[in-house]
């Protein structure tokens, strides 16, 4: 009996890289935790480095593009420090910091992607449990650290100064969202393979109503936000796809979602006026030339139509997301920053500014490695996704719940990066890891090699 059940080396590896991934991902966005942030990436790196070596063939096909184009980004940002750099000591400190971890995380998630599809069956079901673990861990701590503070706050107890140290909203955004697109994506895979009620759709169910409480805690509109259009992509599809087929399951899982989603966000929208005035603070923002509030610290907001003063989340963060722009057109190759080139370039243009980030991730990130470190980043994302959606989920099964995370992942940071700061240290580590770790599974997932290693 034990044997049946006796673990592989390669077993062993990847499941290591699971438990180090669970551990990075939970303090990833926590402060004071660089010692156990380097050591995992560290690990997970040299297990990695095995694993490509070990499984190299993956790496010689045509589907292997979406990884030679992330050794490009690498290599293009080696040039741009060494030729093209417009403040060379501070992007030696990024290329020596940032990019550094990045490239390190990219080999940790290459190696645990091209590992997986080479274990057992077990070991399979095993490493996906602890990696879905380790994706809603950040959720999970965010309501263990609301339920002391409220807990302390009725009780007057102390319960430690470590859980009122602030934690920025972006990080929230960037490592709780990503479990929602997850579960969502793995819901709709079960459904493909015709698994209706068991425990895992309870589980990914429960990830849902977890993630928008965050979200609505710390009233973050982003959030709110994309989890609305996630949610909503989800209903189009299973609608779609299934209602005619199935109506009582699809109509009773949707009653789930729906119920489990509208209550947060509803009372998100009721929570912030700002959302009722969007439009006209919109009409006023796009005027970024004529009126310079935008830019200009401590200036007074502008009225908008209705008469009143711009709330500042819409006007500034469309103001400078039309100024980012321009500068885009305007410094194709870039300022060299991963974090702050606007604030940089716009203290170059405007003086008087005090500009630090456009608040969109996207085009900060293109601000700082120019449009050729886009096309590396991005076409990246896109072939990733053309390979993952060829993929048949249920032919896949044993795949399956890695090829439906990938795909959710790559949609989910396409869509957050558009209108959240967010291209900064921890993110930029955590965008590049998944894109690897997905381009991994989308290799080892469309090769011809595949039915064998699932057999």
């Amino acid at each position: 009996m034990l044997s049946r059940f006796q673990f592989t080396k390669t077993d062993f590896l990847v499941c290591a890289q699971a438990i180090l991934f669970a551990i990075l991902f939970a303090v990833w966005p926590l402060p004071h935790t660089i010692f156990i942030r380097n050591f995992c990436l560290e690990l997970g790196a040299v297990i990695g480095l095995y694993q490509i070596y070990t499984y190299r063939n993956f790496l010689t096909n045509k589907n292997a593009i979406p990884i030679y184009l992330i050794v490009a980004l690498f290599v293009w940002a080696t040039i741009h420090l060494l030729f093209l750099s417009n403040d060379f000591a501070l992007q030696l400190g990024e290329y020596q910091s940032i990019w550094k971890r990045s490239l390190i995380g990219a080999i940790f998630a290459l190696g645990f992607g091209l590992g997986i599809p080479n274990t057992s069956p077990k070991a399979r079901q095993c490493t996906w449990a602890i990696f879905y673990l380790g994706l809603v861990l950040p959720t999970l701590i965010y309501i263990l650290k609301f339920s002391l503070l409220y807990y302390e706050k009725q009780s007057g107890i102390h319960v430690g100064s470590y859980w009122h140290i602030y934690i920025a909203k972006t990080a929230y955004m960037g490592f709780c969202i990503p479990a929602l697109a997850v579960a969502l994506g793995q819901i709709y895979s079960q459904i493909n393979q015709e698994k209706w009620l068991t425990w895992a759709n309870l589980i990914y169910l429960g990830t849902i109503p977890a993630v928008l409480f965050v979200f609505y805690a710390e009233n973050i509109k982003n959030g709110a936000l994309y989890s609305l259009i996630f949610i909503l992509v989800f209903i189009g599809l299973i609608t779609y796809q299934y209602f005619k087929a199935s109506p009582v399951k699809i109509g009773l899982l949707l009653a789930l979602v729906i119920l489990g989603s509208v209550f947060f966000i509803k009372q998100h929208i009721e929570k912030n006026p700002s959302w009722q005035t969007f439009i006209a603070d919109s009409k006023v923002a796009t005027q970024v030339e004529h009126i310079d509030a935008w830019r200009v610290c401590r200036s007074e907001a502008p009225e908008n139509d209705l008469g009143i003063q711009v709330s500042d989340t819409n006007y500034s963060r469309i103001a400078w997301g039309i100024s980012a722009l321009k500068l885009v057109a305007q410094y194709p190759l870039g300022y060299g920053l991963v974090e702050g080139s606007f604030g940089h370039l716009g203290k170059k243009i405007w003086p008087e500014s005090c500009l630090t980030q456009s608040h969109s991730g996207w085009l900060d990130l293109a601000l700082g490695i120019g449009v050729p470190g886009m096309f590396w980043v991005l076409g990246g994302f896109l072939f990733s996704l053309s390979l993952l959606k060829n993929i048949p989920l249920g032919s896949a099964a044993l795949l399956s719940p890695w090829v439906a995370m990938a795909f959710s992942v790559l949609l989910c940071f396409l869509l957050i990066w558009c209108t959240t700061e967010i291209s900064q240290k921890i993110y930029f580590e955590e965008l590049l890891f998944f894109l690897a770790f997905s381009g991994a599974i989308a290799i080892v997932g469309t090769s011809t090699n595949q039915k064998s290693l699932l057999e």
